[in-house]
């Protein structure tokens, strides 16, 4: 999850919150203009798309339903779950609008001279909508106002009054669930809720948010789980919802995976590709780089914990930052095996990596952290429960060298593909609501 530049432009004590947020557009757009490199790459990345023309629902063909997603995760960041699905959806033929999670934050002007939302077109079928909050709204610090959410149910629902087709809302974060039940009302738009991830296991989202997902199962026709750990859990506490509840798990385009050359290499290459934050074992990858001097541990991603940064005392952990996922498969291709360094925790356990599969689709060996979605496949993969033990792992990995279990773990990856987890979404809401294709609930089919 992004973090906001904060440390030049802290409040002083005794300003209101509301009052600040009001002013540090201002001040924001000065400091970027003084210091235009310090302006986050992902707000100057989302306005290279073009100019959406018109409303891409209007022109939405039947009778594929849209979507709308109202994401955890900006687009222009890592790609994870909601731009994965996305993509698949809009290669099925469905119009998919993504909403911005930022805002305002993204324009390069505050909302009085730049008032105005926009929509680019990212890639065919897929497109971004932006709106801009006079206030700053940092998405995982705090609620919508009940204004900013009728206001963005507003614009929103001025383009969905144009479709031609009908409606799914993908609701990914608390934050959105005003939003996605006027627009319900107004538009008979079934509300899924693609519950992704443990929230109060984030150190950085508000406890305002993750206590207002109480509402969002409460509210959503459909519950999109992304692993049985967070599923169990989430239902225990929550049984009413059992019968709107679903398991879709993460996948991967295997084919974006497929023939990537192996370079040549001096030695054995053990990486890394995703988050180096809080739930990532810097004990484990440091007990493995110990342990085998003479593998390279590439890791990939940006550093959003500073534990991590103890790592660049061994010489054989390269740091190369964060990469488009676009340059993942030629990465992977000279791997000898892939890590999940994860501490084992709540949040983790209730993680479907998308990684692992990712990992699978070129073949490679993985090892883990003992996590009960990559447990499922424990006959290839390789688990630890300790630094020493995952030091281990990655040595016996390394000595494996039978083909058969690199094209078992192809096959894995084939079955399990995005469209596949579209199909799933579609099947589910059609048993939960009376949906189908072509269709918006609670309208007339004619006659």
């Amino acid at each position: 999850m992004p973090t906001e530049m904060t440390t030049p432009l802290r409040a002083a004590p005794g300003i209101a919150s509301h009052a600040w947020e009001l002013v540090r557009p201002y001040l924001r757009w000065l400091y970027y203009r003084i210091r235009p490199s310090t302006r986050p790459p992902y707000f100057n990345e989302c306005w290279h798309a073009p100019r959406a023309q018109g409303n891409p629902l209007a022109g939405a063909a039947p009778p594929r339903p849209a979507v709308v997603f109202l994401p955890m995760t900006d687009w222009h960041t890592r790609i994870q779950r909601s731009q994965h699905l996305a993509r698949a959806f809009a290669a099925r033929g469905h119009t998919c609008l993504y909403v911005n999670p930022h805002l305002g934050c993204e324009y390069h002007q505050p909302a009085l001279f730049e008032p105005e939302s926009r929509i680019h077109t990212l890639e065919p079928g897929v497109h971004e909508f932006h709106a801009h909050l006079p206030a700053e709204h940092v998405f995982h610090r705090r609620l919508l106002r009940p204004s900013e959410s009728a206001r963005i149910a507003r614009e929103l629902s001025a383009l969905l009054e144009e479709s031609r087709v009908p409606v799914i809302l993908v609701v990914s974060f608390p934050i959105w669930l005003d939003v996605a039940v006027t627009l319900r009302r107004l538009h008979g738009c079934p509300i899924v809720y693609d519950c992704h991830d443990f929230l109060a296991g984030f150190r950085n989202v508000d406890r305002s948010i993750v206590e207002s997902e109480d509402a969002l199962l409460a509210q959503s026709d459909l519950i999109a789980f992304s692993a049985r750990y967070l599923m169990d859990r989430t239902l225990g506490s929550h049984p009413q919802a059992r019968e709107r509840s679903v398991l879709i798990r993460n996948a991967v385009d295997s084919a974006a995976f497929l023939g990537a050359a192996r370079p040549a290499s001096p030695g054995p290459v053990v990486g890394y590709a995703g988050a180096l934050d809080h739930w990532f074992d810097v004990d484990a990858v440091a007990s493995a780089a110990a342990a085998h001097p003479h593998c390279r541990f590439p890791l990939i991603g940006r550093i959003e914990d500073d534990r991590v940064q103890c790592l660049q005392r061994f010489p054989n952990v390269e740091f190369l930052g964060e990469l488009p996922h676009s340059a993942l498969p030629a990465h992977y291709a000279s791997w000898h095996a892939g890590l999940i360094p994860f501490l084992n925790n709540q949040l983790t356990r209730a993680a479907d990596p998308i990684k692992l599969y990712e990992y699978f689709s070129c073949g490679l060996p993985v090892v883990s952290t003992r996590l009960p979605e990559v447990e499922r496949f424990q006959d290839l993969v390789y688990l630890a429960d300790s630094p020493p033990d995952f030091a281990s792992a990655v040595g016996a990995a390394l000595l494996e060298s039978n083909p058969a279990r690199n094209q078992a773990r192809r096959e894995i990856a084939r079955q399990e593909s995005w469209s596949s987890r579209c199909n799933g979404f579609i099947e589910a809401l059609q048993r939960v609501v009376q949906f189908r294709e072509g269709v918006v609930p609670g309208t007339s089919s004619g006659g």
